[in-house]
């Protein structure tokens, strides 16, 4: 036994665990994220929805487990999909058909290693060290230190070497000890990879999706799916300029692309009242954010790539079986990750009011300056059930949007982008800019958003709000096209009235 757990402690990297747990439960939440889609278009046109299908696969034995309000519907779809045929057209580029697909899922899954879940856990303890080590030395003695720490752990810092006392043997020798000791603090992160450019490499990594997109629309060999893939590519692209500049105002107010350093400065509250979270402080880069996750996630109603009546399914019509289910789970993966940036960057990631009002642990007290920062090991699963939360509310949006809003025309999707956030969100970075030069460091302690700085910032949104308002009456429209004319002769000129009646 300990020889297996000496073999997995030595090959294995210590991420592994995080990443398996993290990576199944965001493939457990897309499935069920079909059946709440399924659920919310129900009521939203007034039906039931699956409500039938349940874990007893026909056997009499497991007749306890039918129905269950629909909750087997995700696993009877995935067997429907792996045992439907994997039709292939001829003439389709067989490599880059086959590739697309892989582009799409593996971006998304990568993409979510950069996430904070549950913030870190810090332990403390004792590490012995070999002798042979050089104690004057302090990168030799953290580096051995490191080699000796639990697996997983991420040594932070170790105390000045001290030996251990002699000790008597049985026969009345001295026996001196063979190793030094040193006192450890190391971590624990609920996050598969902390990276200090973190907000840059998820855009980074999620603009790769569209590559995806592209090769499985031109490999279809289908002038619909090419269509598909063009119009995926010009929205995206378009989109991108809006997300990433309404992400780098948040960057821009506290100086960091960590996302655990954006989390941890909104763990607090003003006046003890309003959580400090940046959506009170930066509405406008919230709703062009929400607004470019939806055009980025190809979603109602920015789905113009994959419109039913127009290209009978966009890049993805060729497609069926797995192939084409690894695009759709692609499609609510990247939904799951867009919505988990979302919360750790406008509400506050792990944060939850006054809970820690009730349970002091909750709000880390190992260091005031980082909250995110905790002994218990319960706390930070707590936390991340408070993230997973949080994700499926922005989740439950994407999908009330999907059933209330008609979809766009493609002009007025690129009009939207163009004439409308791109300025809007430049107009905000720069009015951010102001007011964090204008502040400079007496108003963020800590590089905190303080409550006098938050109003100034919030009474900048309002006031782009207006001159934006003000200033789309003055702009010149765009070119006439896809307006409605008049016809001469035309009986629908006008509407004829009816006859009278004598």
């Amino acid at each position: 036994m300990n020889d297996a757990i000496e073999l997995v402690t030595k090959y294995l990297p210590p991420w592994l665990p995080i990443l398996l747990a993290i990576h199944f439960s965001v493939l457990g939440l897309v499935a069920y994220l079909i059946l709440l889609e399924r659920k919310v278009a129900s009521y939203a046109q007034d039906r039931l929805g699956p409500n039938r299908v349940g874990f007893d696969f026909g056997l009499p034995f497991l007749s306890w487990l039918k129905g269950l309000k629909g909750l087997g519907q995700p696993l009877a779809d995935g067997l429907k999909f792996i045992l439907k045929e994997d039709y292939r057209a001829k003439n389709v580029d067989k490599i880059l058909f086959t590739i697309a697909p892989i582009i799409m899922i593996v971006v998304i899954i990568v993409s979510v290693a950069i996430v904070p879940f549950g913030g870190i856990k810090q332990s403390k303890g004792t590490v012995a060290i070999d002798n042979a080590t050089n104690m004057a030395d302090s990168k030799a003695v953290e580096a051995a230190a490191a080699n000796e720490l639990p697996w997983g752990a991420r040594l932070v810092s170790v105390s000045e070497p001290y030996s251990r006392p002699a000790v008597l043997a049985a026969d009345g020798a001295i026996v001196k000890p063979q190793k030094t000791v040193v006192d450890a603090v190391y971590h624990w992160d609920f996050q598969i990879a902390r990276l200090d450019v973190g907000v840059l490499f998820v855009l980074g990594i999620l603009s790769l999706a569209v590559y995806g997109i592209v090769i499985g629309g031109w490999a279809s060999n289908n002038k619909y799916s090419f269509l598909g893939g063009l119009r995926a590519t010009a929205g995206m692209i378009s989109y991108e300029v809006p997300l990433g500049i309404a992400a780098l105002t948040i960057v821009l107010m506290f100086g960091t692309l960590d996302l655990t350093e954006i989390v941890d400065k909104q763990c607090f509250m003003w006046g003890g009242i309003i959580p400090a979270w940046n959506v009170f402080v930066q509405p406008l880069a919230f709703i062009i954010f929400l607004v470019c996750i939806h055009a980025e996630a190809n979603r109602a109603p920015f789905d113009l790539a994959e419109c039913e009546a127009e290209l009978v399914g966009g890049y993805h019509t060729e497609y069926s079986s797995m192939r084409f289910a690894m695009f759709f789970l692609a499609e609510y993966a990247g939904m799951v990750t867009t919505a988990a940036i979302c919360v750790a960057l406008f509400f506050g990631g792990w944060h939850l009011p006054f809970v820690d009002k009730i349970w002091p642990q909750f709000a880390g007290g190992v260091s005031p300056a980082v909250p995110s920062l905790t002994e218990s090991l319960i706390v930070c699963v707590v936390r991340t059930g408070i993230v997973f939360g949080k994700t499926v509310l922005i989740l439950f949006v994407f999908m009330w949007v999907r059933w209330s809003l008609p979809r766009f025309r493609f002009d007025q999707l690129m009009n939207l982008s163009w004439r409308g956030m791109i300025p809007v969100s430049l107009v905000m970075l720069m009015a951010t800019a102001f007011g964090v030069w204008w502040w400079g460091g007496d108003g963020r302690a800590h590089m905190r958003i303080g409550g006098k700085m938050a109003l100034f910032l919030l009474g900048i949104n309002v006031a782009c709000l207006g001159i934006i308002m003000f200033g789309s009456r003055l702009i010149p429209a765009g070119p006439d096209i896809n307006r409605k004319l008049k016809v001469a002769n035309s009986r629908f000129a006008h509407t004829p009235l009816p006859a009278s009646v004598n």
